[in-house]
């Protein structure tokens, strides 16, 4: 399919901002031993969601400030997504109620 065949949110007014930002967060967790309370610190840098706040920062720097990339409204493996890049078996679609 052609690129024209898909609509486009063109993300009007909406900047990426890239940080760069080093600092220390300190927790407490219930453990069995030392080893098991480093394997619960491992889990945590893993998750995708790290979801911690910063106690301290040390240091801030913007790393990047760019227009954010348009996105196609697209059907990928029946679901309903937006994506920077099409894929060739993406299917155009139209936004749905709330506009995604």
């Amino acid at each position: 399919m052609s690129e024209r065949e898909f609509l486009r949110n063109e993300r009007p007014n909406e900047y990426e901002l890239r940080f760069s930002v080093e600092g220390q967060v300190r927790l407490t967790v219930k453990a069995e031993s030392l080893e098991d309370a480093m394997a619960q610190a491992r889990a945590m840098v893993d998750e995708d969601d790290f979801g911690l706040e910063l106690d301290d920062v040390f240091h801030v720097k913007v790393d990047r400030v760019r227009k954010s990339c348009a996105m196609y409204l697209v059907t990928r493996d029946g679901r309903p997504m937006q994506v920077s890049v099409l894929e060739e078996h993406d299917k155009p679609r139209q936004p749905d109620e709330s506009g995604f």
